[in-house]
């Protein structure tokens, strides 16, 4: 099944060049404390070598990088993008264009970091996804919060804009609520293990005297402690690890009968 992604050339940021920016210049690496990919890291450092991953959407490679150094071997990923393919090629075993490349591999831990959100049907994405899971497989998920107070306090005063990054981003097809994550989540046969919100990377706007600095650390701990009491309002994206059990292994075996002649 093809993961569907659109980057219509007059929304897309620009590059110094004036052409379009590839999906490892758009989306960056964010190891920063509350960031999306500092969550995912904290997971990454306790998978098995012998691991099998699956990176969806892997922008960078950062989190590919990540994964090596830890000397897991066997990371795949999906990349739509041909100039983010042959980017990211050298750092992961193998990159396909679809998830159907992969037909018939199974994998243990499968990262969707910042991707459901420019799918035409993430719902049917992550029913489809379960065909590739190992038993008792875990999905890594982030998406950007619509609910957040920087997109209410637009709403209140009329503006829905989008931008070239962000949770308005200009290429986002899906809008995300922790509601509605849950719910699709849920209906796929996933069953959540542990929920946490990340903060906005603040750090690649300001001067690096600005956040390099104790009180910037004490004030961001602060902003990251009340993301998680209040995910919904405060929390930038919704960050959510679930577990492929029992419920996704009973629609796998019924998904198998129903195919049969």
């Amino acid at each position: 099944m093809p993961l569907k992604l659109r980057l219509p050339s007059d929304l897309v940021g620009k590059n110094s060049f004036g052409g379009e920016l590839a999906p490892q210049e758009r989306y960056l690496y964010k190891p920063f404390l509350g960031s999306s990919h500092h969550w995912a890291l904290s997971f990454i450092r306790d998978f098995s070598p012998t691991a099998h991953v699956l990176d969806v959407g892997p922008g960078s490679g950062a989190i590919g990088t990540a994964l090596k150094e830890r000397g897991i071997g066997e990371i795949y990923a999906v990349e739509v993008d041909e100039r983010a393919r042959e980017h990211v090629a050298p750092i992961y075993k193998r990159v396909e264009a679809t998830l159907g490349g992969f037909a018939g591999e199974k994998f243990d831990r499968i990262l969707l970091l910042d991707v459901l959100e420019h799918m035409d049907n993430p719902a049917a994405f992550l029913k489809a996804l379960r065909e590739f899971l190992s038993p008792g497989a875990e999905l890594l998920v982030s998406v950007p919060n619509v609910a957040h107070w920087s997109v209410r306090l637009l709403l209140l005063f009329g503006y829905f804009p989008y931008y070239n990054r962000g949770i308005l981003d200009c290429t986002h097809l899906q809008f995300f609520t922790r509601g509605r994550i849950k719910k699709i989540l849920g209906d796929a046969g996933f069953t959540t293990v542990s929920e946490a919100a990340s903060i906005p990377p603040v750090e690649f706007v300001l001067p690096r005297p600005l956040w390099d600095n104790p009180v910037y650390a004490f004030l961001n701990k602060l902003h990251h402690g009340l993301a998680q009491i209040l995910p919904g309002f405060w929390g930038y994206q919704l960050l959510t690890r679930v577990h492929a059990g029992v419920a996704a292994c009973r629609l796998n075996k019924i998904g198998s009968m129903h195919a049969e002649p």
